[in-house]
């Protein structure tokens, strides 16, 4: 009589064990791709930043040369038009805030100097109780700080120089990449997609135009909320008669793009020459109001003017915001958060066309348009 041999216990976790090892050479091997990609982006980031950036913007102005071509514009006018109201907006809003800002920064000097004698005395009678001749011999102190560190001045100068080099050139790239994307991307995208794989370019055409649509609306959304930033920021300040209100309102909606801590920073600024031009009570009354305006944004602008798109995890931003800001600095950061909503739009609509063909439809831009009646 033959016994059966009982069931080795070790057989599932050697099964486990394979199958982990097999998944960890991959993302082992994944990882490393992802490493060498990182680090070339890094290297070209004069070319890949400016490239973003115009990808942004045609993001923003493609429903402008849509909307001219079906008028009946030809291709090239459309795309001339819409680049030349885009020059006179920004020109009109630089010309605006580098004229501001010449007018009224004498202004500003003059209550600051005003406001230090008041400074002053009140380091030495307030809480503080400080050393008369410790508050006196302050500024000299910085003086002589200045005067010693002149050298590291006179590098930072030069090499605020080759960063303007740089910034010009990406600027220059950037404008040529968003006429060309605006005139032909259409026939760039196809070409593009002819090198996929022929059973694959309906799944990759599906979520690169979902991933479109995204962008779209996140770069519109935030255009949107920044506009209220800086409405509301010119309007505080003005009324309070701070200088410098209409450039402060700009910088305070610039730096909006940069998700939940842009217009924080912009903001303290903003906060800070309220202070130091009309006092504490000002300062205070601009904390009020950006708080207020923060709270606007954060349960009115965000989800029903960018949110119905760009669906993301706030814990997703905030890791997004991190890994941006450490890679490429300001630039990343700015750029982390619309990267992650089209990798989250492409895959979604790739999930929702695999499980329910017809729900993937919803992500196509031509079905959209054809929903809403549009030509």
């Amino acid at each position: 009589m033959t016994t059966r041999e009982p069931a080795r216990p070790t057989a599932g976790f050697g099964q486990w064990f394979r199958t982990a090892g097999d998944y960890a050479w991959r993302l082992l091997a994944l990882g490393t791709v992802g490493y060498f990609v990182v680090i070339l982006l890094s290297k070209l980031s004069l070319v890949v930043i400016p490239f973003l950036a115009s990808i942004l913007v045609t993001a923003l102005l493609h429903p402008l040369t849509a909307r001219l071509r079906r008028g009946g514009l030809p291709k090239g006018l459309a795309t001339l038009a819409t680049l030349l109201v885009a020059v006179v907006i920004v020109g009109g809003l630089m010309t605006i805030v580098v004229v501001r800002a010449a007018e009224q920064a004498p202004q500003l000097g003059n209550q600051i100097n005003d406001l230090l004698p008041h400074i002053k005395r009140w380091l030495i009678n307030g809480p503080l109780k400080l050393n008369p001749t410790t508050v006196n011999n302050l500024n000299n102190t910085i003086s002589k700080d200045i005067t010693k560190n002149s050298s590291a001045i006179a590098s930072t100068a030069l090499s605020t120089t080759k960063t303007v080099v740089d910034i010009l050139a990406g600027l220059v790239l950037t404008v040529f990449s968003t006429i060309f994307l605006l005139y032909d991307g259409d026939r760039i995208w196809a070409f593009l997609l002819k090198g996929v794989p022929r059973s694959t370019r309906p799944t990759v055409d599906l979520a690169a135009r979902a991933a479109w649509v995204t962008i779209g609306h996140y770069v519109r959304g935030t255009l949107i909320v920044a506009t209220f930033h800086g409405v509301v920021v010119a309007a505080a300040l003005s009324i309070m008669g701070v200088p410098l209100a209409f450039p402060l309102a700009v910088l305070v909606g610039l730096g909006s793009f940069v998700p939940l801590v842009g217009a924080v920073v912009t903001g303290i600024l903003a906060v800070g020459v309220a202070g130091l031009s009309k006092g504490l009570v000002a300062a205070v009354v601009m904390v009020a109001v950006l708080l207020l305006d923060n709270q606007i944004e954060a349960h009115v602008l965000q989800p029903f003017v960018v949110g119905r798109y760009v669906r993301i995890h706030p814990l997703a931003v905030v890791l997004s915001l991190a890994a941006g800001g450490v890679l490429f600095g300001i630039v990343g950061a700015v750029i982390a958060v619309p990267v992650v909503a089209v990798i989250n739009s492409a895959a979604r609509a790739v999930l929702a066309a695999r499980d329910h063909p017809k729900e993937g439809d919803r992500f196509h831009p031509e079905v959209d348009d054809r929903r809403r009646g549009a030509p």
